[in-house]
C-alpha cells in the first residue's frame, strides 16, 4: 500500500538543510493543501525518506534512465517549510506518486480584480463547452460565468453531438461552441466536421481552443468555417474578445484567427515547398504564408525536397542552404540536372528556387545564381524579405534579392541580460502572440537535443558535427532576435568550420547559460 513519507532526515551540506524542525509560526490566514501526481514509475518504500535529502535520487544507480542533481525536492521542502507547511509523497512502485503540500497565507486587503465586462450584453446566452480535460472545462465554466453566459460542458465529441442534437430538439440551440482541438477518440476538427455534415448543428459560432497549434491548423480553420482560434491557457481578456469576434460583433485581437492574408501584393496563392531542417524556422515561414492564403508543404532535409519536388509541382521553392543529408546547393543542383532531363511533375517547366541563407554576405548572390537558385532570403528571416521575393517570384518567374546584409536586427530596446530584440521578434511575427507562442515552444522542444549535440561534438571532437548543430542553434536564436546567444552560436559554428575545439568547451557553457536565461525571457514576452 502506498506509504506517505515526510520530507526530513539525511544529513544535509549547509545551506540545503531540510529538518522539518522549523518553527514557523502561523499567521492568521488562510491554509491551503497542493497535490501534483503523475502516472510514472512510482518511488519504492524505503526511498520515500531519502529524495527529500540534497544530492539523492530514488534511483541511486549509475545507470539509471531519468537524471537530475537530486536538489530540487529538498530546495522544495524547505521552501514549504518556510511557508509553515509539510511536503510529503505518497507512492506505490509501478502506479505513479503524488507529491503534496500545505501552506500558509495571508488574506490580501486589496479588492480582486473584477473580470472585464463585455462591451455586449451576452446575459442568458447558451454555450457549449468541449474539453476532456475537467480542469480546463471548469476554468471555462468560470469565465463564461462571470459574463452572465450559460454554459454547458461536455468531456468528448460525442457527448457534445448528443447535447447539441438535444438542444436542437427542445429548440435552444446554442449561440457558441467551444471546441478543444486535442482529444482523445475524435479531435475537435473531426466534431466541427460531424456538426457540419447534421442539419441544424452548425449554427453556432465555433471557437477553437489549443494547448499548442500545429502547421496547418489556422488553414483548417479557414476551410471549415471556424471564426476564431484561440491558445491555452487563454486570458480572459482574450477569450472576451473572441467571443466578440466569434458572434460577428466586432473584430478581435491578432491573436483570434481566421488567418488573413497578409504582405500580398501580386494577389496570387502560391504552392511553395519549404526546405528547411530548423523547427523554430518551420513555424514561423510556415505560419506566415499561410496566414497570406499560401499552401505549404514542408521538408526537412535536401533528400526529402527532392522527393516532394518529384511528387508534385510547386509554384517556388524555399530552401534552406545549409541542411543534413543533403545541403541547398547540393539538392538545387539535382533539381536542375532532373529538369533538364525532362524529369518532374512538370516536364519542361523550370520551378523558381530562393535560397534561405544565414550568410547573406557580398557574393552570396552571385554563388546562389552560379547553384541555379534564383536569388536569396537572408537569415534571421525578416517576413518582409521573404514576401518581397515571393511577390516577385509570382509576378515576373523570377526573384530580385533584398541587398545585401549581415545580422539583420533592428536596434531597439532589448533586454540588457540576454540581449533579446523584443521589438524586432514582433515585428517578425506580425505581432501575432499565437505564432510566438508557437515559436517558442519549437524552441524549447529542439534547444536540449542542440544543446546536447554540441556537448558530443566537444566532448569526441567531432569538428563537423559542432558546427552542424551550432549553425541551427544559431539561426534558432537569431529569429528571435536574441543577439548574444546568436553570437556564442556564431563562434561555435567557426570553430568547427577551422577544425579549431581549443575553447569550444567555454564557449558552449556560456551559449547554454544564454539560453537558460533566455528561456524565461521568451515566456514572458509571449505574456505580454
Amino acid at each position: 500500500s502506498a506509504v506517505r513519507s515526510p520530507a526530513s532526515g539525511g544529513c544535509q551540506p549547509p545551506g540545503l538543510s531540510t529538518d522539518r524542525g522549523v518553527d514557523t509560526p502561523r499567521s492568521p490566514g488562510i491554509g491551503l493543501h497542493f497535490s501534483v501526481s503523475d502516472t510514472g514509475i512510482g518511488i519504492p518504500p524505503d526511498r520515500q525518506q531519502v529524495i527529500f535529502n540534497a544530492f539523492e535520487q530514488a534511483d541511486g544507480s549509475t545507470t539509471r534512465e531519468y537524471g537530475g542533481t537530486g536538489l530540487g525536492l529538498a530546495i522544495s521542502a524547505r521552501l514549504v517549510a518556510l511557508m509553515g507547511g509539510r511536503l510529503e509523497v505518497d507512492s506505490e512502485p509501478g502506479e505513479g506518486s503524488t507529491f503534496h503540500f500545505t501552506a500558509r497565507f495571508e488574506l490580501g486587503q486589496q479588492e480582486v480584480a473584477r473580470p472585464p465586462l463585455p462591451p455586449l450584453p451576452l446575459e442568458n446566452l447558451r454555450v457549449l463547452v468541449v474539453d476532456d480535460n475537467a480542469t480546463n472545462r471548469r476554468i471555462l465554466e468560470e469565465m463564461l460565468g462571470s459574463w452572465g453566459l450559460r454554459p454547458v460542458l461536455a468531456d468528448s465529441a460525442d457527448a457534445a453531438l448528443e447535447l447539441l442534437e438535444q438542444a436542437r430538439g427542445n429548440g435552444v440551440p446554442f449561440a457558441l461552441a467551444l471546441i478543444d482541438v486535442h482529444m482523445p477518440h475524435a479531435d475537435g476538427f473531426a466534431l466541427v466536421e460531424w456538426m457540419k455534415q447534421r442539419p441544424g448543428l452548425a449554427d453556432a459560432a465555433i471557437m477553437m481552443l489549443t494547448s499548442g497549434g500545429q502547421p496547418g491548423d489556422l488553414k483548417r480553420c479557414r476551410e471549415l468555417g471556424i471564426q476564431a482560434y484561440l491558445t491555452k491557457p487563454v486570458k480572459q481578456s482574450d477569450l472576451l474578445a473572441g467571443i466578440v469576434a466569434a458572434l460577428g460583433v466586432a473584430p478581435a485581437r491578432g491573436e483570434v484567427a481566421p488567418a488573413r492574408p497578409a504582405g500580398r501584393t501580386s494577389g496570387r496563392r502560391m504552392r511553395v515547398l519549404l526546405a528547411e531542417d530548423n523547427l523554430v524556422n518551420q513555424t514561423l515561414v510556415l505560419h506566415r504564408l499561410e496566414q497570406r492564403g499560401d499552401s505549404v508543404v514542408v521538408a526537412n532535409n535536401g533528400l526529402e525536397a527532392i522527393e516532394a519536388w518529384r511528387r508534385e509541382p510547386f509554384d517556388v521553392v524555399l530552401m534552406d542552404v545549409q541542411m543534413p543529408e543533403l545541403g541547398g546547393f547540393e539538392a538545387t543542383d539535382l533539381i536542375r540536372k532532373l529538369e533538364a532531363s525532362g524529369v518532374g511533375p512538370r516536364p519542361g517547366t523550370r520551378t523558381p528556387i530562393i535560397a534561405m541563407t544565414a550568410h547573406a554576405m557580398k557574393g552570396d548572390r552571385e554563388r546562389c545564381l552560379a547553384a541555379g537558385m534564383d536569388g536569396y532570403v537572408p537569415k534571421p528571416i525578416r517576413v518582409e524579405d521573404l514576401f518581397q521575393a515571393l511577390d516577385s517570384v509570382a509576378a515576373s518567374g523570377g526573384c530580385e534579392p533584398p541587398g545585401p546584409s549581415t545580422y539583420r536586427g533592428v536596434h531597439t530596446p532589448r533586454s540588457p541580460e540576454i540581449g533579446l530584440d523584443r521589438e524586432e521578434i514582433r515585428q517578425r511575427v506580425g505581432d501575432d502572440r499565437q505564432l510566438l507562442r508557437m515559436m517558442v515552444e519549437a524552441f524549447f522542444k529542439e534547444s536540449p537535443h542542440l544543446l546536447a549535440e554540441l556537448s558530443a561534438a566537444v566532448a569526441t571532437g567531432d569538428a563537423e558535427r559542432l558546427r552542424r548543430a551550432a549553425h541551427t542553434l544559431k539561426s534558432a536564436v537569431g529569429t528571435f532576435g536574441a543577439h548574444q546567444a546568436f553570437e556564442l552560436a556564431r563562434q561555435l559554428e567557426t570553430l568547427g568550420r577551422e577544425e579549431r575545439l581549443d575553447g569550444a568547451a567555454e564557449v558552449r557553457t556560456a551559449l547554454e547559460g544564454c539560453i537558460a536565461r533566455l528561456r524565461p525571457a521568451l515566456v514572458a514576452l509571449t505574456e505580454e
